[in-house]
């Protein structure tokens, strides 16, 4: 009949159920309930019932209650039969039997994931991030794809000393409208944004969505809860480490408020998201705003002759290229020093991020389990 674990591990479902077959059912143990199990979850098609499989794998974890793989393998097929909730619960038993095993900490991330328990996936997956040797680049790779979206930095204000960077939120609808209606600022700022209040709507509804579908991150610059401007990354491209940044400020104020404010954004791009490279686009006509983005440790790299054509006089302007990489900012001693003063600390570089092709969160998951099951096959 042959080994059953030898049977399973290649895959041999022909010569799992003969094994199962020849096996009368009242002696049947843990191991050939799970193996039943496998066999109408994932054997041939003519075989699958997922309902009857998870009785089986119940079965198998009621006979062998500390068995880390059969609570695992439960726990997904719960996900494929629309049960989160049982998924969670049956994860969380098996990472409390397994503290230590990569597989259950996948299994619980997963899980809690699809319960819309983000904070409880972000702390399973980091986790195994620390139980996975080094050598394993590429799976620590894809984790921390896998938990960019869930890091709570996206919610979290950006505090300098004087300024705080908040999210937009229906609460300056007013000031966004103001900001739209002063001509002379959004020429400056963004010349090509509506100002109609739909337009604002639109933007408010954008902004409650996750920035990685959205590509982009927008906030009010306030001091003591009071809006004095906007801020933004925006066209985000994760898989090639980059972004737009945007700054304005809709009336002059004193000395160092754009500083700390364009300084704050570039901590939130270079620190805690980890992007390689900023750029910024400068209108043609606006000579003072790219004397400040190139103060600012951005250096030119181009200029592109007749461009844009103004929407209100049709008239065609030059659009300066500027860009900042994330070494050369940190590198910046005038700037480091600056950061030290305005916002009260000293900055660091984040580890990167991939900057590869960003699957769907759940293909992630699939691909980081089989490769962790891989590797522990290979040494058994």
């Amino acid at each position: 009949m042959g080994d059953l674990s030898v049977l399973l591990q290649t895959r041999n479902w022909r010569g799992v159920g003969d094994y199962l077959d020849a096996l009368p059912v009242e002696s049947w143990d843990a191991a050939a309930y799970f193996a039943k199990g496998l066999l109408l979850a994932f054997g041939p098609v003519s075989s699958k019932n997922l309902n009857d499989a998870a009785d089986c794998l119940e079965t198998a974890c009621q006979l062998d209650p500390v068995n880390r793989r059969y609570r695992n393998t439960l726990s997904e097929l719960y996900l494929q039969l629309k049960r989160p909730a049982l998924a969670l619960h049956t994860a969380t038993i098996a990472r409390m039997h397994a503290p230590h095993d990569p597989l259950s900490g996948i299994a619980l991330g997963k899980a809690a994931w699809f319960c819309g328990e983000h904070n409880l996936a972000l702390r399973a997956f980091n986790e195994v991030c620390g139980q996975i040797s080094e050598d394993k680049a590429e799976i620590i790779a894809d984790l921390k794809v896998l938990t960019l979206p869930l890091e709570p930095f996206w919610q979290q204000a950006c505090q300098g000393n004087r300024l705080t960077l908040v999210r937009t939120a229906a609460r300056h609808r007013e000031f966004l409208l103001a900001c739209r209606r002063n001509r002379d600022f959004q020429r400056q700022y963004h010349r090509f944004q509506a100002g109609t209040p739909e337009a604002i709507e639109q933007e408010l509804n954008e902004a409650k969505r996750p920035p990685l579908e959205t590509r982009k991150i927008t906030w009010v610059v306030e001091r003591q809860g009071q809006p004095l401007g906007l801020a933004a990354l925006v066209d985000l491209d994760i898989v090639n480490s980059r972004a737009e940044i945007l700054i304005g400020f809709p009336d002059k104020l004193g000395f160092g408020i754009g500083l700390e404010a364009t300084l704050l954004v570039m901590e939130f791009a270079f620190s805690k998201l980890g992007l390689s490279k900023l750029v910024s686009y400068v209108y043609g006509d606006n000579p003072l705003s790219q004397a400040n983005t190139q103060h600012l440790g951005f250096r030119r790299e181009g200029l592109l002759d007749s461009h844009v054509a103004d929407p209100t006089s049709g008239e065609r302007i030059d659009l300066y290229i500027n860009g900042c990489l994330s070494t050369d900012f940190f590198s910046n001693a005038r700037l480091m020093a600056l950061a030290k003063r305005l916002l009260g600390r000293t900055l660091q570089p984040a580890p990167l991020r991939a900057s590869k092709s960003v699957t769907s969160p759940e293909m992630l998951m699939v691909k980081i389990a089989q490769a962790l099951t891989q590797g522990q096959e290979a040494m058994s």
